[in-house]
């Protein structure tokens, strides 16, 4: 996977101005790749170890060609890409003190958060949140987290989840050896967000499925540890916001599912490195930061490109919106131009 636009012997003539870009995942590094090859100065930083965010570590290497990856990351350091790492703003660095010595600020820091069920036991040993799973796994193989610290799962796995992120979990199961995997989702297949092909995949690779179930408590041992998951049966009722059928539970329906590992995928939650309204940069009410549609926020300077803009997508939906971004940052680095209305400086 190639981020950069250019070579060394394409590369545009270094510029005397300043872009830092906050997140090293699919849009940071696409943005950092473009901007390189103008002859901006570009410093990335990024909480984790290594630039790639969730295409190194959360997404598994059944999904992507992570030797490409490197490689196309490796080009971002030989242009001249400056990468700050195991550095999160908003924790280690104020994003004001950014803004101050940068000539734009790129916001790309995804949605890092993990939704909850609020059931009684989801705190068990043993139940974990998948994208908090998957990428210790992925750190762990890439030699940045210590053994003890990947996640003590056992053989039986229960996933909550229709979308990507659960095939990925579910999988991911497999290949760890275990000798159950059962997916259970609240509505029927045909709502699952996962395309149809990867649930295909899935099935052949042995994992079960339970439609129109939900877990309503987890079980626990002697120790504290996940023993069985109680479910319940669901129909589908009206419409809801979505535009798919709500499902409800059926009531008397619940029954129990023996399992050690209880693994839950039902969604992201986007990190911007800041609450509303500080910084002067407005976040939606989904806690993604607004902008103007071309990445602008309401703070002149600094950007909102990837998942922290439209939410948890694809990849792909990352990328295309750091490449629509570009032309507004090119506009505000050399035109100072910034047609937000009641943005600040």
């Amino acid at each position: 996977m190639r981020f950069a636009t250019c070579t060394k012997d394409t590369k545009k003539p270094e510029k005397d101005k300043k872009v830092a870009i906050i997140g090293a995942g699919p849009a940071g590094l696409t943005a950092a790749g473009q901007l390189i090859c103008e002859g901006y100065k570009v410093d990335v930083y990024d909480q984790l170890p290594e630039p790639g965010g969730l295409l190194l570590f959360g997404i598994p290497d059944f999904r992507f060609n992570k030797p490409k990856i490197r490689e196309g990351i490796k080009a971002l350091y030989d242009l001249g890409v400056n990468f700050i790492l195991n550095k999160k703003v908003g924790r280690d660095i104020d994003l004001e003190d950014l803004i101050q010595k940068y000539d734009a600020v790129i916001i790309a820091t995804g949605a890092w958060k993990s939704r909850t069920m609020g059931i009684p036991g989801e705190d068990a040993d043993g139940v974990f949140q998948a994208l908090d799973f998957l990428v210790k796994l992925d750190l762990y193989k890439a030699g940045h987290l210590p053994k003890e610290e990947v996640p003590k799962y056992g053989k039986k796995f229960i996933v909550v989840g229709g979308g990507e992120t659960a095939m990925d979990s579910c999988r991911t199961a497999v290949r760890l050896g275990a000798e159950q995997v059962i997916v259970v989702y609240r509505r029927a297949m045909e709502y699952a967000p996962a395309h149809k092909r990867e649930i295909e995949i899935a099935e052949k690779e042995g994992v079960k499925f339970m439609w129109l179930t939900n877990p309503v408590r987890v079980i626990t041992d002697e120790n504290g540890r996940v023993k069985e998951v109680e479910c319940i049966k669901m129909k589908l009722g009206e419409p809801d916001s979505s535009g798919r059928p709500r499902p409800e539970p059926i009531p008397e329906s619940e029954f129990r599912i023996e399992a050690d590992t209880l693994i839950l995928a039902i969604g992201q939650i986007p990190t911007p490195p800041f609450e509303d309204g500080k910084y002067g940069i407005k976040l939606n009410k989904n806690r993604t930061i607004w902008t103007d549609g071309q990445g602008r926020t309401t703070r002149k300077g600094v950007f909102a490109i990837g998942d922290i803009e439209t939410g948890p997508k694809f990849v792909g939906t990352a990328i295309a919106s750091a490449k629509k971004a570009f032309k507004a940052i090119i506009d505000w680095l050399e035109n100072h131009n910034w047609p937000v209305e009641e943005s600040i400086e």
